[in-house]
């Protein structure tokens, strides 16, 4: 078996900078990522992947970068899990792989990379259990992505609220109204 050299002594942002990611805007998908990333650790929320890859969905599209906002089972060893993350050309960036519902920490993965490892993730996204998703990634699945994004409990403007707060930090002017209206058609695809 090949160990792994891992590199404790680095933060995570200059790994995602050595990564071979490559994109024409590599910098802002990097400071897109660590901000939500950031508010997420000063946020923790177990099990958040809906909620997060949504916001990093809209914080990218806001700049103009294409990306898929996905849902689907992740399979870890023999087991699988109901999840959301975002695709940018083709390539995995997962935040709330950090804090899962079970209580396990992990390293974000940015551009299919462990940032832990330093070495392709091998979570296989986009796997498919006998099972298939739960009822509530199921419910997700349908839900109208605005009906999500107002849903969230926790502010009165709802998901849109996180969106405009670190929007701020990446210094874009948002406003829910606005949003809710340009993401009205939005889906998350199912990976599977």
């Amino acid at each position: 078996m090949e160990s792994v050299k891992l590199n404790n002594t680095k933060s995570y942002r200059i790994l995602a900078e050595e990564t071979p990611f490559d994109h024409d805007q590599s910098e802002k998908v990097l400071n897109t990522f660590f901000a939500v990333s950031d508010y997420y650790k000063l946020n923790p929320n177990p099990g958040a992947c809906h909620l997060m890859s949504s916001v990093f969905h809209v914080l990218l599209n806001e700049q103009g970068i294409d990306n898929e906002l996905c849902i689907g089972e992740v399979k870890t060893g023999e087991q699988y899990f109901d999840h959301s993350w975002v695709e940018i050309d083709g390539k995995v960036f997962d935040i709330a792989i950090q804090l899962t519902l079970d209580g396990s920490k992990n390293a974000p993965v940015y551009g299919g990379y462990d940032l832990f490892t330093v070495t392709a993730s091998d979570l296989e996204y986009g796997s498919k259990s006998i099972a298939g998703l739960d009822e509530v990634a199921q419910q997700i699945y349908v839900t109208p992505f605005v009906n999500y994004m107002d849903a969230y409990p926790v502010f009165k403007e709802g998901a849109w609220k996180i969106v405009k707060v670190i929007g701020k930090n990446l210094r874009l002017k948002l406003e829910r109204i606005e949003l809710r209206q340009k993401y009205k058609d939005t889906r998350r695809i199912l990976k599977s």
